[in-house]
């Protein structure tokens, strides 16, 4: 159990979420020692539930803040195992008609396919060009006639960050939304 615990102080956990995760993984172990499956995987899903619900109130305070005169609602948080592995956090904001949505995704095999966009063809899509967003590399897509776009990031091939609008009246806003994104925090939150 100190492997385990130590490594989950490393991670940002408070001594008593560190206790309860190792805890919990021990009760798990124990109960597969002794062949009760059901129990085993109840344990691991509650630490796996305790985990992301952490990691996803971390990964919220790297969110983008709302444009000025936005609203912005609360940070949702979602693992991605039935569609490969992974977790995002995503969060939703409005003014008027228009809507963004950014979301972080974590580990999942989506960034590896979004890393695929940023190929040195991608450019050559069409409504698609390349922008820096804090230094970093970002591949913008935006349809005029739709009023509609994208906006996405790859960070050390572990992280998308992504924003998508609708009814915005230019491709600018969606640019101004990923200036929001704490890039350096994310790098050091998540040692990429």
């Amino acid at each position: 159990m100190g492997c385990i615990a130590a490594a989950l102080a490393l991670s940002g956990l408070s001594a008593t979420a560190t206790e309860s995760v190792a805890t919990r993984m021990e009760a798990a172990k124990a109960a597969h020692a002794r062949g009760d499956i059901a129990r085993a995987a109840s344990e691991l899903e509650a630490v796996i539930a305790d985990l992301h619900g952490r990691l996803g109130k971390a990964l919220a305070e790297f969110l983008p803040a709302p444009l000025a005169s936005w609203q912005a609602e609360a940070p949702e948080t979602q693992g991605l195992a039935s569609a490969g592995g992974g977790f995002a956090v995503s969060r939703a904001y409005a003014r008027d008609d228009a809507s963004l949505n950014a979301t972080l995704i974590l580990d999942s095999p989506a960034v590896s396919s979004a890393a695929l966009q940023f190929a040195a063809n991608a450019p050559a899509q069409p409504n698609m060009r390349r922008v820096k967003i804090g230094g970093e590399d970002a591949l913008l897509r935006w349809d005029a006639t739709n009023r509609a776009g994208e906006i996405m990031l790859i960070l050390g091939n572990r992280v998308l960050l992504q924003i998508e609008g609708d009814s915005l009246g230019s491709s600018d806003l969606l640019v101004d939304a990923a200036k929001g994104w704490n890039i350096s925090g994310i790098r050091k939150y998540l040692a990429i």
